[in-house]
């Protein structure tokens, strides 16, 4: 599994993108089952991948807070770590045999934040939030060919090759720069200016041409053109090894980004597309029923128990998301596949949000005021009119959100534990926007009993 972090789906040329802006990636995809409408089940990383590795939706794996600034005041300086009940994928897989490794950049996704569970290799010794694919790719590769032959395994790799700042090779730039899906040129008011200030000193080209929605979405497709290529000699490498005759390999994300559409940039700030649709890209091995578009509409949530069924492993019992895997080998066609609604919150300092997304409507709805947004995707895919409270559409979605909200009271809350930041990892975090300057609002206090740290890989450095 390849994790690119802030990977917007329409910002590759598989899911529309006009340009040559991940020439490699479409290639593979032409390979794959391409589920055209998959999204997150959160806005920004550790709770994303949370509920990317357990199948479990925010509200009941609970973990989204960060120094107490993502939903609960009481944390302090503490951040809420995955739950050692939780069961994960590498646990099952682990249990059914197969070696587990994971190459991880993001500060988030550690260890002593419950991410390790079931891994018997856990890597961050690939240590910055400047290390590019390359390196990732190469640990990960040394680890591939020193596998036992006879022992399946599963390599989750997590890049932050298309996170911000947006710093990519002038080359890059070039290649996309004149690309019609970045839209017109405007001048960002002085409010959208102000919030990309910490990384003005970040990226050189910002003091000439800095006050441009189109240079900065250029230079975020410029960040997915390079990762694109290195990614290219991944699968190269994985060709020449054999792997891509004999593993099954995704490519997904665990959010998007923003990127002005609605006033504002970075992500984990709203529920709209922009930050949840993102790529999920399935290919068997040998690229076998591959060259498939599934066009209905899938969550994050659905991952695990895929993988779990393509392993032949039993179904995981209490698990939320649903198996894809009859479509992967062309057993339902992609008109057969019935949509699921998609839910996501954990909106930072706004916890109280919550969408629920329908192939047509998106409704966003505050659960402590009552008020929501309501929206036509059909009519209008880019989320900029609220529909009138008499929409006919209100009252079912409104159904459809407190069913789920019901479904997750009734499979029960786990207890996040409470993890400590080392001064390198919140330097780290303070280089990808969780700046310590910025406070919370007042949130409701919880009383939560403490869950002891998960016990780590003995071959994961820290």
């Amino acid at each position: 599994m390849i994790l690119v972090d802030t990977l917007r789906a329409d910002y590759l040329g598989t899911y529309g993108f006009q340009g040559n802006v991940s020439p490699h990636l479409d290639r593979f995809a032409k390979k794959s089952v391409v589920f055209s409408k998959c999204f997150s089940q959160a806005p920004w990383t550790k709770p994303s991948i949370a509920s990317l590795f357990t199948s479990l939706q925010v509200p009941v794996h609970q973990v989204e807070s960060h120094e107490g600034k993502f939903g609960d005041r009481a944390l302090g300086h503490k951040t809420d770590t995955l739950a050692s009940e939780a069961v994960t994928l590498a646990e099952v897989l682990k249990e059914g045999g197969y070696a587990t490794a994971a190459f991880v950049v993001n500060p988030w996704i550690r260890v002593r934040h419950g991410f390790g569970q079931g891994f018997d290799v856990f890597d961050t010794e690939i240590k910055g939030n400047g290390t590019r694919a390359d390196a990732v790719f190469d640990a990960a590769e040394e680890w591939i060919r020193a596998a036992k032959p006879d022992t399946p395994y599963f390599v989750y790799i997590h890049l932050m090759d298309v996170h911000g700042p947006y710093d990519a090779p002038i080359e890059d730039y070039d290649a996309i720069r004149d690309s019609p899906s970045l839209g017109n040129p405007r001048e960002l008011s002085r409010k959208e200016f102000s919030e990309i200030a910490s990384y003005l000193r970040k990226v050189p080209w910002a003091g000439k041409s800095g006050k441009d929605v189109r240079d900065w979405r250029g230079h975020y497709a410029a960040q997915v053109h390079a990762f694109d290529r290195r990614l290219g000699k991944f699968f190269k490498d994985l060709r020449k090894l054999g792997v891509l005759d004999r593993a099954a390999i995704v490519v997904t994300a665990d959010h998007g980004e923003q990127l002005f559409e609605h006033g504002g940039w970075d992500h984990g700030h709203t529920l709209f597309d922009e930050e949840l649709h993102v790529p999920l890209i399935v290919r068997l091995p040998g690229g076998k029923d591959g060259g498939r578009k599934v066009e209905a509409t899938v969550s994050l949530i659905d991952v695990m128990p895929t993988l779990v069924s393509l392993a032949g492993l039993p179904a995981v019992d209490g698990a939320q998301g649903r198996d894809l895997s009859a479509p992967l080998h062309g057993g339902v066609a992609q008109q057969q596949l019935q949509s699921m609604p998609s839910f996501a919150t954990a909106v930072k300092w706004k916890p109280q949000l919550h969408a629920a997304r329908t192939e047509r409507y998106k409704l966003i709805k505050n659960l402590e005021s009552g008020e929501s947004d309501l929206y036509d995707l059909e009519e209008d895919p880019g989320e900029n009119r609220k529909l009138t409270d008499d929409a006919p559409a209100l009252p079912e979605m409104n159904e459809i959100m407190q069913a789920q909200l019901d479904g997750n009271a009734a499979r029960g809350k786990l207890e996040p534990g409470r993890g400590d930041l080392s001064e390198t990892v919140r330097e780290r975090l303070r280089a990808l926007g969780y700046g310590e300057a910025e406070t919370s609002p007042t949130a409701p206090k919880r009383a939560k009993r403490q869950r002891r740290t998960p016990p780590e890989p003995q071959t994961a450095p820290q």
